[in-house]
């Protein structure tokens, strides 16, 4: 039965249709919807990036069943198993009757599964809740055709676009979300705006335009209870000009506002235990409990940081190797901060996974706001930790370290003795041995495909070269408050 778009959406998709209408808008082509069969390949072998977003699966332990471990495939095995498979394009300015031609190219084609790409830079933002009103009708159906939804590497799904987009999803399975942004991929949000140079007088249209914004204010509510967090609104708010967005790039802020980041197949990794310490499993649980879809309150965002060594005696500021704490068969550890709980656990192919909830199991001799150690536990499902992932704990992101990830009261360091190679692999050439608490530069980085996942480019004395990032400590930045790292930012002049 066809699911009925909710009041408040209808009265914003109407509010934002008067102002289209009463605004002058210049000419334009219809959007171009075709069919590319060629795309489809392409489309359904990539790779998530993070975990499966789920606001339920944080509310207790994840059960130990025969998907123990998620995946990082994207798209369910067999997809691409349908007779015709193909991908619909929609390029170009979205303007009326473009919903239509959606629906045609839906109802008129032998093709099947159906993988839908944007690339448009916006249009009438009325028409944009059509075009997600005819695909919505699929996806909910009892025997849907499109398997998902995509902006590729290099394209832009921007204004009411992005809206088209991201109101395309499944309500009724809010929990499996399929609306995917290839890394490079640009989705970008903001409000319906009065174009320069537009004679207003006599025609309301700021009035108009104010109740736009008012209404779209009252969505919050509903995308609290719906697949994106009401922090995707709150910073589209604050974008009201034609070049100002809040863009999305298929990256942790993709993920954190509950779309789906995917990348190419061979970039994506899963990572090996090799080298992994309690310091950087400290840092993956606060990654996955801060940028995660957990809600907590100030004290808990507050007083729940998984050090995990991060503090300990002189001795441990490496942390303990995991493969050391692994031993008669135990094959997952624990950590409670005292609201939540973190697993990490691996499997006999030597696969890493974590897991975040809400809940006390477990090491209740070790429970601390601050844990420093982890003790064995019964094993939980867990998600896969990619390279990607682990980057983003290590503050590496698209070959370069973030702000204020080394400062000079916290300088970076080596943590065990490792060698300096002049290539981002095992198999580099040894340029030199770093010494456990030498002080390094970190220059920058690299997310390979390798069991490690993650290499620095370091310094130190003027020799250079690349050591896994699991052998470099020192991390000011570690996750640790949700309200610092994610704050809401003043929305810039230009187009980020």
């Amino acid at each position: 039965m066809r699911r009925p778009i909710v009041p408040a959406v209808q009265l914003l998709a109407a509010s934002l249709g008067l102002v289209a209408a009463a605004l002058p808008v210049p000419p334009a082509s219809a959007a171009e919807v075709t069919i590319r069969p060629d795309l489809f390949a392409r489309a359904v072998a990539m790779k998530r990036l993070f975990p499966p977003r789920s606001l339920a699966g944080t509310e207790g332990m994840k059960p130990e069943d025969d998907s123990a471990f998620t995946g990082l495939a994207a798209f369910p095995a067999g997809t691409g198993d349908g007779a015709n498979p193909a991908v619909i394009r929609i390029e170009g300015e979205i303007v009326k009757g473009d919903a239509e031609r959606v629906k045609q190219a839906l109802q008129e084609g032998p093709h099947y599964p159906l993988v839908i790409s944007f690339d448009s830079p916006g249009g009438v933002f009325a028409e944009a809740f059509r075009i997600a009103e005819v695909l919505r009708y699929d996806i909910e159906s009892q025997d849907p055709r499109i398997a998902g939804l995509i902006v590729l590497a290099g394209d832009e799904c921007l204004s009411a676009c992005a809206i088209a987009f991201a109101a395309s999803v499944d309500r009724a399975h809010p929990d499996t979300d399929t609306r995917f942004v290839e890394k490079g991929g640009k989705l970008g949000f903001h409000m319906p705006y009065i174009p320069e140079g537009t004679d207003t007088s006599g025609t309301g249209a700021e009035q108009m335009l104010g109740l736009g914004y008012d209404v779209a204010a009252e969505m919050v509510g509903l995308l609290e209870e719906s697949a994106n967090p009401p922090g995707l609104l709150l910073r589209m708010l604050r974008h009201r000009t034609a070049s100002s967005f809040y863009v999305l790039a298929g990256d942790l802020e993709t993920w954190r506002m509950s779309f789906t980041p995917v990348a190419a197949a061979g970039d994506v990794s899963e990572i090996g235990l090799a080298g992994l310490d309690t310091i950087a499993v400290g840092q993956l649980c606060n990654l996955v409990l801060k940028a995660g879809p957990v809600r907590m309150s100030a004290a808990q965002d507050e007083f729940c940081d998984f050090q995990l060594g991060a503090t300990a005696a002189d001795e441990l500021k490496g942390g303990k190797l995991i493969s050391d704490l692994l031993r008669d068969g135990a094959r997952s550890l624990n950590a409670t901060c005292g609201w939540f709980t973190c697993q990490m656990r691996t499997d006999e192919a030597g696969r890493v996974g974590i897991s975040v909830w809400r809940g006390s199991e477990g090491c209740k001799e070790l429970e601390d706001p601050f844990p420093s150690g982890m003790c064995p536990a019964p094993a939980a499902g867990v998600d896969t930790v990619s390279n990607f992932l682990l980057a983003e704990a290590y503050s590496c992101r698209d070959g370069k370290i973030l702000p204020a990830t080394f400062t000079a009261e916290s300088p970076a360091k080596i943590k065990r003795d490792v060698y300096l190679r002049d290539a981002p692999s095992r198999n580099g050439q040894v340029v030199a041995t770093l010494r456990a608490e030498s002080e390094v530069e970190v220059g920058g980085c690299r997310v390979t495909t390798d069991d490690q996942g993650v290499w620095y480019a370091v310094e130190r004395g003027g020799t250079r070269g690349w050591v896994s990032a699991r052998f470099v400590g020192g991390h000011a930045e570690r996750f640790a408050y949700r309200g610092d790292r994610f704050a809401i930012e003043p929305a810039a002049g230009g187009g980020d």
